[in-house]
C-alpha cells in the first residue's frame, strides 16, 4: 500500500490502513519517543498519544505529499509532539523552592512603595493647597466629580441645576484649580532659582 492509499485509509479509519501504518511506522515512532522517554511504560503511553495526535493531524489534512516524504513528516510531528510534551511536563513539575520562613503571596503587591507614597502626598498637598484658594462652590464641584466620584447628572441633581450648566461650572472649577496650581508652581519655581 502507497503513502496516499494509505492516508485516504487512515482518514477514514480503514483497519486495513490502520494496521499498515501502526506496522509500518512503529518502530519510526519509537525511534523518536527513545530520545525522549528512557521508561518503557511511559514509552508505550507516549506512542499511544503520538498514533491519535497524527490521525488527528491528518484529519485537519496537516499533511502535504508536495512537501515532503509521509515517513519524514511523521518523524517531524512525533519530535515536536515529544517536545511539546516534555515542556509541559517539566513545568508542571518543577519543584518551587523557597527558603523556610518565607511566606510568599501568590501575586506581587501592587500598593504604592515608599517613594511613590511621598510622591502620591507631595502632590496631594500641593493640590490641598491650591483648593484653598478657590471659591466654596468651585471645591464643592470638584470634591463632587473627582473625590465622590459622582457623574455630571448626580451633580446635577445634587445642586439643582441643568446638566449643562453642571458641565460648565466644573469646566470652569477646572480650569480655576489648573491656573491657581501653575501659578504657585511658577512662584515656587522663581523661588528655588534665587
Amino acid at each position: 500500500m502507497d503513502d496516499l492509499t494509505l492516508i485516504e485509509g487512515l482518514r477514514a479509519r480503514r483497519e486495513p490502513a490502520v494496521t499498515a501504518f501502526l506496522e509500518r511506522y512503529k518502530s519510526l515512532l519509537h525511534h523518536c519517543i527513545g530520545h525522549f522517554e528512557s521508561d518503557v511504560g511511559a514509552r508505550e503511553d507516549r506512542y499511544q498519544d503520538l498514533v491519535l495526535y497524527m490521525l488527528q493531524r491528518l484529519d485537519k489534512d496537516a499533511f502535504d505529499p508536495e512537501k515532503g516524504s509521509f515517513g519524514t513528516w511523521l518523524y517531524r510531528v512525533a519530535w515536536c509532539r515529544c517536545v511539546d510534551m516534555k515542556r509541559r511536563e517539566s513545568a508542571s513539575g518543577r519543584p518551587f523552592l523557597r527558603t523556610s520562613g518565607d511566606d510568599l503571596p501568590d501575586r506581587a503587591d501592587e500598593s504604592p512603595g515608599p517613594e511613590e507614597v511621598a510622591g502620591i502626598e507631595e502632590v496631594g498637598g500641593v493640590v490641598r493647597e491650591a483648593l484653598e484658594e478657590l471659591t466654596q462652590e468651585e471645591r464643592s464641584l470638584l470634591d463632587l466629580r473627582f473625590v465622590q466620584g459622582e457623574t455630571l447628572g448626580e451633580i446635577a441633581a445634587e445642586l439643582s441645576i441643568s446638566l449643562e450648566q453642571a458641565k460648565y461650572r466644573l469646566r470652569r472649577a477646572t480650569i480655576s484649580l489648573r491656573r491657581v496650581l501653575v501659578h504657585n508652581f511658577a512662584h515656587e519655581e522663581a523661588l528655588t532659582e534665587i
